[in-house]
C-alpha cells in the first residue's frame, strides 16, 4: 500500500512524511519505555507465591527488561537517537522476559503471555514493517533459545507445540495489524499535507484570476483596437503572400534550371575523369573514394600509363561545387597535355608545368587571381621496383607490411598563385623502393577537415592516419566500404565540409 502523490505543491510529502513519523515516533517510544519500567514489574505478582526453580534467574528476566529499558531510556532522552533503535531494545527485553517459564509445563500462562506482548506491540508501537519483521523472527529465535536451555528440550520439540502454531498465527496477525496501522497513518498523513497546500494553492490561484480577470477587462479594450489594425494588416499580409508566392515559384524554376545545369556539369566532369575500369586495370589493388560536396567537385584524380610506368593524382583545387569544378577541367587539361602529349613522366617536373600551365591559364602574372591547386602524384615503374613521388602540399602515407607508418610530406607550395620561395626552387621527387605487401595513400584535406562527432569538430589529420593503419590490413574493397562508413557515421547529419577524395592501391 504506497500512496503515490506527486510534489505538486511546493513541499515534499515524503520528506515531510518522515519528520511526522519521527515525531510520533518518539512519543510512543516515550509512553512504551514508561509503561514496560512501570507497568511490567506489576505483571509478575501472580507468581510471586509460585516455587522458583532458581531465584535470581526470575528476578533476571522479570525485572532485569524494566531496569535494561529505563537505563536505555535515559540516555534517549540525553542523546536522541533513533526511537527505532529505543523500541527494538524495549522489544527485545520484553520477548526475552516473556520467554523464560518458571513452569515449563503451564503452556497456557506462557501462550496469554507472549500473545499480549504481541497484540501490545503492534497497537502502542508506530513501526515501519522491516523492524517488526525483525522483532518477528527476534521473538522466535528468543523463544527457542531460552526454551532449550530452561525446559530441556529440544528445537523439534518447541515447534511440536500446539502453542507454537497459535503463536505464529497470532504473530503474523499482529505484523499485518502494524504493518496496516503504519500504512494507514502515512497515507492520511500526507492526504492531509496534501490537502492543506492544495487549499493554500487554490486560494493563491483564486487571487490570481481575479487579477487576471481585470487584467483581461483591459486587455478586451485594447484587443477591439488592435482587431481592426488587423483586418487592414490581413488585407496587405494576403497581397503580399500573393507577391511571395509568384516569386517562390519564380526562385524554384531557377532552382531547377541551376541544378540540371549543374547536374548536366557533373556528367562532363565524370566523363573526364578515369572510369572504375580503367583504374582496376592499370591498379587491380585499389580503390579511388570520391564524395563530392556539390554535386560536381573541386577535388579530381587522373591517371595514365605512358612509357611503361604508371602515373596516378589526387588533385585538390580552390573551391568545391561549380567554381572549384572550372578549375578541375583546367588542371585536367594541363595534366593531359604535360603527361600524354609531353611525355613528361616525373613528378615533380609534372607539378612544376602544372604550376606554370595553371598560372597562364588564368593570367596570374596580370590579374589578381591567385586560385591555385595541391597535389599528390605517384609514378610507378613496375620493371624497376621502384616509385618516385612529388606533392603540392599534400603527403604519400605508406602504411607496410608490419603495420609501421611512413608519411613522406608535400613540398609546402601550391600550384598556380604567387609562390613567396624561389620559383628555381621548384618541386622535389622522392625515390620509394616498395614492397608489394605495402599500402600506398593519396588524398585531399576534404577528410580529415570534415566536421562532427560528439563535439562537432573536424575529423583531423592524425586520426585519419590512423585509420589508414587500422584498414590497411583488409581487402581494397572492405577498406572503401569502412573509410567511407566511418565518413558517414563522423558527419552525423551535418553537413559535407569538402570534396572527399583519398586513392588507397598496393603494387602487385
Amino acid at each position: 500500500m504506497k500512496l503515490n502523490i506527486a510534489d505538486s505543491f511546493g513541499i515534499n510529502l515524503n520528506e515531510a512524511w518522515k519528520e511526522e513519523y519521527k515525531r510520533i515516533g518518539h512519543i510512543y517510544a516515550r509512553w512504551g519505555a514508561l509503561l514496560v519500567i512501570f507497568l511490567f514489574p506489576l505483571s509478575t505478582i501472580p507468581e510471586l507465591s509460585i516455587d522458583k526453580p532458581n531465584l535470581n534467574i526470575w528476578y533476571a528476566f522479570r525485572y532485569g527488561p524494566s531496569v535494561v529499558v529505563g537505563i536505555v531510556f535515559l540516555l534517549h532522552q540525553k542523546f536522541k537517537f533513533s526511537h527505532e533503535l529505543l523500541f527494538e531494545i524495549i522489544a527485545f527485553c520484553l520477548f526475552t522476559s516473556a520467554a523464560y517459564m518458571v513452569d515449563c509445563s503451564d503452556w497456557m500462562t506462557y501462550l496469554i503471555s507472549m500473545v499480549t506482548v504481541f497484540i501490545t506491540s503492534a497497537v502502542l508501537v508506530i513501526l515501519r514493517p522491516f523492524y517488526f519483521v525483525i522483532n518477528f523472527f527476534a521473538v522466535f529465535l528468543i523463544q527457542i533459545l531460552v526454551h532449550t536451555y530452561f525446559c530441556d528440550a529440544g528445537i523439534l520439540d518447541y515447534f511440536m507445540m500446539k502453542s507454537v502454531n497459535i503463536l505464529i498465527v497470532v504473530g503474523i496477525a499482529a505484523f499485518s495489524m502494524a504493518v496496516f496501522r503504519y500504512y494507514i497513518m502515512k497515507n492520511n498523513f500526507m492526504h492531509r499535507v496534501a490537502l492543506q497546500e492544495a487549499h493554500f494553492e487554490l486560494q493563491e490561484r483564486n487571487q490570481s484570476l481575479i487579477k487576471a480577470q481585470k487584467d483581461l477587462r483591459f486587455k478586451s479594450d485594447q484587443i477591439s483596437e488592435q482587431n481592426e489594425e488587423l483586418k487592414m494588416q490581413k488585407e496587405e499580409i494576403l497581397s503580399q503572400r500573393d507577391a511571395m508566392q509568384s516569386q517562390k515559384e519564380f526562385i524554384e524554376k531557377q532552382n531547377r534550371d541551376i541544378i540540371g545545369s549543374i547536374r548536366y556539369a557533373e556528367r562532363i566532369q565524370s566523363a573526364m575523369l578515369p572510369t572504375n575500369a580503367y583504374i582496376k586495370k592499370m591498379l587491380p589493388n585499389s580503390f579511388v573514394l570520391f564524395i563530392p560536396r556539390d554535386i560536381v567537385s573541386g577535388d579530381f584524380y587522373w591517371a595514365a600509363e605512358v612509357n611503361g610506368k604508371k602515373i596516378i593524382a589526387a588533385i585538390d583545387c580552390t573551391g568545391h561545387g561549380v567554381p572549384g569544378a572550372f578549375m578541375s577541367l583546367v588542371g585536367d587539361t594541363n595534366m593531359n597535355q604535360i603527361v600524354l602529349q609531353d611525355g613528361v613522366t616525373d613528378p615533380a617536373e609534372i607539378l612544376n608545368k602544372l604550376h606554370f600551365g595553371v598560372s597562364s591559364y588564368l593570367k596570374q602574372s596580370e590579374t589578381e587571381n591567385q586560385d591555385g591547386m595541391d597535389a599528390a602524384i605517384v609514378v610507378i615503374d613496375e620493371k624497376k621496383k621502384t616509385m618516385r613521388f612529388a606533392g603540392a602540399k599534400n603527403p604519400l602515407v605508406i602504411v607496410k607490411e608490419n603495420q609501421e607508418m611512413e608519411i613522406i610530406k608535400g613540398d609546402k607550395m601550391s600550384i598556380g598563385g604567387k609562390r613567396k620561395t624561389n620559383i628555381q626552387d621548384g618541386f622535389i621527387s622522392h625515390s620509394i623502393v616498395y614492397n608489394p605487401q605495402d599500402t600506398f595513400y593519396i588524398f585531399s584535406d576534404g577528410y580529415q577537415d570534415q566536421f562532427g562527432g560528439p563535439n562537432d569538430k573536424k575529423f583531423m589529420v592524425r586520426k585519419l592516419r590512423n585509420l589508414l593503419q587500422e584498414v590497411s590490413v583488409k581487402e581494397m574493397n572492405d577498406q572503401y566500404y569502412l573509410l567511407n562508413k566511418r565518413f558517414e557515421e563522423w558527419k552525423q547529419g551535418y553537413s559535407q565540409t569538402d570534396d572527399v577524395l583519398l586513392i588507397g592501391f598496393k603494387i602487385n
